[in-house]
């Protein structure tokens, strides 16, 4: 039997949230909220609402997917939480500490199936790296570094809340929050230091007792890179994207050879990554559950607001 789910939210969830429930084949979208009255098309199976919480209350969902801006989404959420609503919900979660403490405290008072759509550990490249990342012995004569250099897309929108610090956008939240999700899936949880910020740019360590990170992050390139290196006295093994595809086109050098390179099934990355996350309340992909769920958000969020 079909799991059944309601969206909140309509352009970004219509998008990519829908047709991500739609290719597993195992959901049913009952119902999608947004904030204005539409027309929306009769062969849609879904009943549309300007109320999310008539909506929760009338179609009573398995599970909610929110894919609206994070301002709208820290309104939310408490109410989830307190219901035991199973959910998938967007980063950035919040920039206020006392609000974030408040959703652990939430967070912990009950066992419902919790996640946060970072995608980017999905990615197969990443997750072949991390395979042969295994084999090797990290230790202080590891040297890795991380380069991402970027523009991004919504940069000449001003109305959009990623470039606003104060809608809980901005860099840090938007585009670092994935960067520390991939370092938590490859190398485990590390402090965090700024060693350099001007500009849009950020230099920064990410320490452990074993092991040091030196990572770039460049909001305002010209040109795109997303590159981690790893490299000991025998080898150097490096994951790359050099396209504006956040997605897809990552490839795994070995000493400067190319060894591996797949994308996901079509141009649709983000509808894939985001659809392997959903597989998750399948009881799929349990090997991925512990780097999604809601807590290893909240952690990451910690980390930028520390900052």
């Amino acid at each position: 039997m079909k799991k059944k789910v309601c969206i909140i939210g309509f352009n970004y969830s219509y998008s990519v949230l829908l047709k991500s429930f739609n290719i597993s084949k195992k959901f049913n979208v009952t119902g999608i909220a947004g904030k204005k009255s539409r027309k929306i098309s009769s062969s849609n199976s879904f009943k549309y609402y300007t109320s999310w919480k008539k909506m929760i209350m009338e179609q009573k969902p398995e599970i909610i997917a929110i894919g609206i801006p994070p301002r709208e989404q820290e309104k939310i959420l408490p109410y989830l939480l307190k219901n035991k609503i199973n959910f998938i919900c967007e980063k950035p979660i919040t920039n206020n500490l006392k609000k974030l403490n408040f959703f652990v405290k939430l967070s912990k008072l009950n066992n419902n199936i919790k996640l946060i759509d970072l995608n980017f550990i999905t990615i197969p490249a990443i997750q072949k790296f991390k395979k042969l990342l295994r084999k090797e012995k990290l230790n202080g004569d590891t040297k890795i570094t991380i380069d991402w250099y970027f523009k991004p897309k919504s940069l000449n929108n001003k109305l959009s809340w990623k470039n606003s610090e104060k809608k809980i956008g901005g860099e840090l939240n938007n585009f670092f929050f994935q960067l520390i999700s991939v370092v938590y899936y490859l190398f485990g949880n590390l402090k965090i230091k700024i060693i350099n910020k001007k500009n849009h740019y950020y230099n920064f360590v990410f320490k452990s007792k074993k092991i040091s990170l030196d990572v770039n992050f460049f909001s305002r390139s010209k040109t795109n890179l997303f590159k981690i290196q790893f490299q000991n006295k025998f080898k150097s093994i490096s994951l790359i994207n050099k396209s504006k595809d956040y997605h897809n086109n990552f490839y795994i050098n070995l000493n400067g050879k190319k060894i591996y390179k797949k994308n996901f099934p079509s141009s649709k990355g983000r509808i894939f990554a985001s659809k392997m996350i959903l597989d998750i309340f399948l009881n799929k992909n349990k090997n991925l559950k512990k780097y999604l769920v809601f807590q290893r958000g909240l952690d990451i969020q910690k980390k930028i607001i520390n900052l």
